[in-house]
C-alpha cells in the first residue's frame, strides 16, 4: 500500500489536484505524474545525490519561486547532517512546490495535500538572516516544496553581571565550484586519443577536490567512467570504437559540492571507423585490342588520417577485343588523401587464360558525393602495366577509370 501511495507524489499539477481559479489553494489529490526527479528517493543519500545532479534546474526553480536568495543555503544544507524523514498528512499545506513538465521547471503555489493517506518526505531546515526556512521534499519524486519561514528565537539574556556577547556571524554558505572543460579533438578515428582538460576549473571559496568523467554512447548508456582526485585534472583516453559519444564532466569542491555549470555541459564527439568496404565498377582499355569491364570489391584501412592501404579483388570480363580473355585481379595500393582528392600506387596480380602478370598500378580520384568517413562516391582513373612489359606499355598497358563506392 505504501508503494501505491508513494506513486502519487511528483505531479503537483495533476488534474485531480488542481482547484479552480476561485480558490486560493491548490488541492492535490494525486501525486507522481510529473516528477522533478526520478527514481524514487529511498534514503538521505539518494536525496543528496538528487541535489547534486539537478543543480541547474534547482536554481531555476528557486528563481521562479522568488526565492533565489535561498538557493545557495539550500544546496549547502543538503550536504550537512540533520535531514529528517517525515510524513505529510492530509490537509497539510505548503507555500510553493517546484516540479517538471517534461524538461521544463514549473512552480505551483499554495499547495494542500488532499490525498487520503500520508506520504513519505524529507525535511530540510536552513537558517538565513535570523530566520529558519523549512523545505519538504517528497521521496517519490524529489519535488522541492517550501513549508514555512519562522524567526529564530532570540538568544537568552545574559546574567546582569556580564556584558552581552556579540551575536555570532551567520555561517557563510559554501559556493559551488566553477567547472571549465575543453575536449580535443571532437572528431577522430577509432583508436585515437581524446584529451579531457578540466584544469581551468576553480572554486571561489576553496579548491577543486575531484573531477568525474562519464562517456555515454548514442543510446545514452554510460560506457566508461573515471574519477580524477589529483591536479592538474587532465585525462587522455583512447576511443576504441566508432560512434557518436557524449562526454559529461563534473567537478566537486573540498566541501563536497558538485557542479557542472557553466563550462561543463555535455560535449559531443564523433569517432569514425579506421576502415571501410569499397566497391569499383569501371572500364579498362588495352591497345592490343581488349577492353575490360572490371568489377572489384575490397577494404580500405587508414593507417593515418590521410593515408590508407586498399586491398581489392575482382573480375574483369572482356567486352571488346580478342587479345585477352576474362581476367581475375588482386590489387593492393597505398593512397594519399588530400581534401576531396586521392592519389595512389601499388601492385596487382592479373590472371587470364592467356597470361599471368604482376602489374604496377597508378591511380587518382576525386570524391563527388558524401563525406570522407561516411558513405561516398568517387570518380577515379587508373593505369596499369606488367613489370616485364614496360617496353611494350603502349600495346599491353591498360588505362581507364570508373566509379568507387565507399560503405
Amino acid at each position: 500500500m505504501k508503494l501505491k501511495v508513494g506513486l502519487l507524489l511528483c505531479a503537483v499539477i495533476c488534474l485531480l489536484g488542481v482547484s479552480g481559479l476561485v480558490h486560493a489553494e491548490t488541492q492535490l489529490k494525486q501525486l507522481g505524474v510529473k516528477p522533478f526527479y526520478k527514481p524514487e528517493l529511498k534514503s538521505v543519500d539518494d536525496f543528496r545525490q538528487m541535489v547534486k545532479k539537478t543543480l541547474p534546474d534547482l536554481k531555476k526553480g528557486f528563481q521562479m519561486a522568488g526565492a533565489a536568495d535561498l538557493y545557495d543555503g539550500f544546496v549547502s544544507q543538503a550536504g550537512q547532517p540533520g535531514i529528517e524523514e517525515i510524513e505529510i498528512k492530509p490537509g497539510e499545506k505548503l507555500q510553493w512546490m517546484m516540479y517538471k513538465n517534461g524538461n521544463t521547471v514549473k512552480i505551483m503555489k499554495d499547495v494542500v495535500w488532499a490525498g487520503k493517506k500520508p506520504f513519505k518526505a524529507f525535511r530540510l531546515k536552513m537558517e538565513k538572516s535570523g530566520n529558519r526556512y523549512t523545505f519538504v521534499i517528497p521521496a517519490k519524486c524529489g519535488n522541492v516544496a517550501f513549508d514555512e519561514k519562522t524567526p529564530l528565537p532570540a538568544p537568552p539574556s545574559p546574567p546582569m553581571a556580564k556584558a552581552p556577547e556579540p551575536p555570532k556571524p551567520a555561517p557563510v554558505a559554501n559556493k559551488a565550484p566553477l567547472c571549465q572543460v575543453t575536449i580535443t579533438p571532437v572528431k577522430l578515428t577509432a583508436g585515437k586519443e581524446v584529451t579531457i582538460d578540466a584544469s581551468q576549473s576553480s572554486d571561489p571559496d576553496g579548491k577543486i577536490a575531484s573531477v568525474s568523467i562519464q562517456v555515454l554512447d548514442s543510446s545514452n548508456q554510460v560506457v566508461y567512467e573515471k574519477k580524477l582526485n589529483t591536479p592538474p585534472f587532465i585525462y587522455q583516453m583512447a576511443m576504441p570504437k566508432a560512434g557518436d559519444y557524449k562526454i559529461r564532466v563534473s567537478v566537486t569542491d573540498d566541501m563536497g559540492l558538485e557542479s557542472t555549470a557553466p563550462g561543463c555541459g555535455e560535449k559531443m564527439i564523433a569517432v569514425t571507423s579506421r576502415g571501410h568496404f569499397v566497391a569499383d565498377i569501371g572500364i579498362l582499355y588495352q591497345d592490343d585490342p581488349a577492353t575490360f569491364l572490371p568489377l572489384r570489391i575490397g577494404y580500405d584501412w587508414y593507417l593515418r588520417d590521410n593515408f590508407s592501404i586498399l586491398g581489392m579483388v575482382g573480375w574483369a570480363p572482356v567486352i571488346k577485343g580478342d587479345d585477352d580473355t576474362n581476367s581475375v585481379m588482386v590489387d593492393v595500393t597505398g593512397n594519399y588523401h588530400y581534401n576531396r582528392m586521392f592519389f595512389g600506387a601499388g601492385v596487382g596480380f592479373w590472371h587470364s587464360s592467356t597470361d599471368d602478370r604482376v602489374d604496377f598500378i597508378l591511380n587518382a580520384g576525386v570524391r563527388v558525393y558524401g563525406q570522407p568517413n561516411q558513405r561516398n562516391v568517387s570518380l577515379f582513373i587508373e593505369g596499369r602495366s606488367a613489370f616485364d612489359e614496360f617496353d611494350e606499355i603502349e600495346s599491353y598497358g591498360r588505362i581507364g577509370g570508373g566509379l568507387r563506392f565507399q560503405f
